[in-house]
């Protein structure tokens, strides 16, 4: 029996890949795992990261694109012109465009919103959907510590601002949509637009 195709998987946003250790060691030895990181202390966009993602890709076996969270758009822009070895698109809690419709506004004032020095009663429900500070996924505090805050910024404002939309309808794979029943940061809305662009998703 051929080996499953490699996965690929596209961080949230830390872009550290710290907090899918422990999914890909639920993986297995039998599915290869690749976890493209950013860079921690220089804020990129959506294009530049792209590049950096485009560059790590597999050149030799077929892939499976995972885009969490922030890196969504990227996996979505990626899919839509796929490259060889390509075969399929995994979309996690995520978006296509600004799952913050109503903060638009905001996005000139991205570049002074000072996250992570907000108590952490403030950065549960804006960051792990949460009214409870003690309920923090683990590792997250940890993993968006050891980031700058200016590149947290930075990705904030890109997401207020980005639009992959129109890049869904061309993408020509299989993909899979994974939505949390219980989700207070991605809204339904920002899936829903997901399953009726994407052609062949479940």
């Amino acid at each position: 029996m051929a080996p499953p195709p490699d996965l690929v998987l596209l961080p949230g946003l830390d872009g550290t890949g710290k907090l899918c250790a422990e999914f890909v060691r639920e993986l297995g030895a039998r599915i290869v795992c690749h976890i493209v990181g950013y860079p921690k202390d220089r804020p990129l966009g959506y294009e530049e990261l792209e590049k950096r993602v485009l560059a790590a890709l597999p050149e030799d076996r077929p892939y499976v694109l995972l885009g969490e969270s922030f890196s969504g758009p990227i996996a979505i822009r990626i899919a839509a012109n796929p490259p060889q070895g390509l075969v399929g698109l995994i979309l996690c809690a995520t978006f296509a465009k600004n799952p913050f419709p109503r903060l638009g506004w905001a996005r000139p004032l991205a570049a002074f919103f000072p996250l992570k020095a907000l108590p952490r009663w403030v950065r549960a429900p804006l960051m792990w959907g949460s009214f409870s500070a003690r309920r923090a996924p683990a590792g997250l505090e940890r993993a968006i510590a050891g980031v700058s805050a200016a590149v947290i910024r930075h990705r904030i404002a890109a997401l207020l601002s980005v639009d992959e939309s129109g890049s869904l309808g061309r993408i020509p794979l299989p993909a899979l949509v994974l939505k949390a029943r219980r989700d207070r940061v991605i809204s339904a809305a920002a899936t829903e637009l997901l399953l009726e662009r994407l052609s062949a998703a479940r």
